[in-house]
């Protein structure tokens, strides 16, 4: 699977194809209902740098983060990278995953269902940029639930921070062997996931991503 986007079209076919599928859950499930429990919530944060007060910088630390989110080259490929369609809008967004699983690679669908762009003012009346997205698995996914990333620059300080939102729980998978490494090892790769792409966006926010 390409982590350039520029090879999309190589993909075309399955691309198109994943417009054809609907969710592997229903959301209210998950959001609907008191008991989370068998659900996996997770919140990841990172302080990524700091920059001028104000708007973000025109090509400044956040600008080049929120490129890198939305053409989604912030995980680390060697466990996961997407494909998809460059040009179609964010919102409503087919991606094709490449997932790197026990020496296997399974490709899975997802969704993008929101995009965030907006000003927050917080309780104590600090105002932050945020921008971000979340997308939801499709059917055929070894996974149900969704995640969200958000960039935000805290307009005073000029800090700039990212977080990871997500709600998950294994769906039924088939296949005897995927299901028992997927039950041991599938929270090791949530947690790497996580730190590997907070760590490569730091990077990217001090100009230092190689």
């Amino acid at each position: 699977m390409a982590e350039n986007v520029a090879e999309w079209k190589r993909y075309l076919e399955e691309i198109n194809s994943l417009s054809q599928l609907d969710y592997n859950y229903d959301v209210k499930t998950f959001h609907e209902t008191a008991d989370k429990s068998g659900w996996n919530v997770d919140h990841h944060h990172a302080r990524l740098t700091v920059e001028v007060s104000g708007e973000p910088v025109n090509g400044g630390a956040f600008e080049r983060v929120r490129e890198v989110l939305r053409l989604y080259q912030f995980p680390d490929p060697r466990v996961i990278s997407a494909v998809f369609d460059p040009d179609r809008e964010l919102r409503g967004r087919d991606m094709l995953m490449s997932a790197h699983f026990l020496g296997f690679t399974f490709h899975f669908g997802v969704r993008v269902t929101e995009v965030i762009d907006e000003t927050r003012t917080d309780e104590s009346g600090r105002r932050s940029r945020v921008w971000g997205y979340a997308y939801r698995t499709l059917k055929g996914h070894f996974e149900i639930g969704e995640i969200r990333f958000e960039i935000s620059k805290d307009l005073e300080s000029g800090e700039i921070n990212f977080d990871i939102y997500s709600y998950s729980k294994p769906d039924r998978i088939p296949n005897f062997f995927y299901r028992v490494g997927f039950k041991i090892f599938g929270r090791i790769l949530q947690r790497y996931f996580a730190s590997s792409s907070m760590a490569r966006l730091r990077a990217v926010a001090v100009g230092n991503e190689g």
